[in-house]
C-alpha cells in the first residue's frame, strides 16, 4: 500500500499517514502561532477584555462563557 505522505506514530503505536499538503499546512499554522506568541505589542491584552465582554453579552443568558 502506497501513500502520498509520511507515517507518524500515534499514542497507541499505530502508524498514521500524514499527507504532505497537511504537513505543510500544519507547519504554516505552527509558524503563525509562534509569531503570535512572540508579539509584545500589547494588542491582545488591550482587546481581550472587550472581546470577552462582547462574547458574554451575546451568549445565552443562562450562563456566561467567561467568569468575571
Amino acid at each position: 500500500m502506497e501513500s502520498k505522505g509520511s507515517q507518524e506514530s500515534t499514542k497507541k503505536g499505530q502508524p498514521r499517514v500524514v499527507d504532505k499538503s497537511n504537513a505543510a499546512r500544519v507547519s504554516r499554522v505552527t509558524k503563525l502561532f509562534d509569531e503570535w506568541l512572540q508579539d509584545s505589542s500589547g494588542y491582545d491584552e488591550e482587546t481581550w477584555p472587550q472581546l470577552k465582554q462582547a462574547l458574554n453579552e451575546n451568549h445565552s443568558k443562562s450562563h456566561k462563557l467567561f467568569d468575571e
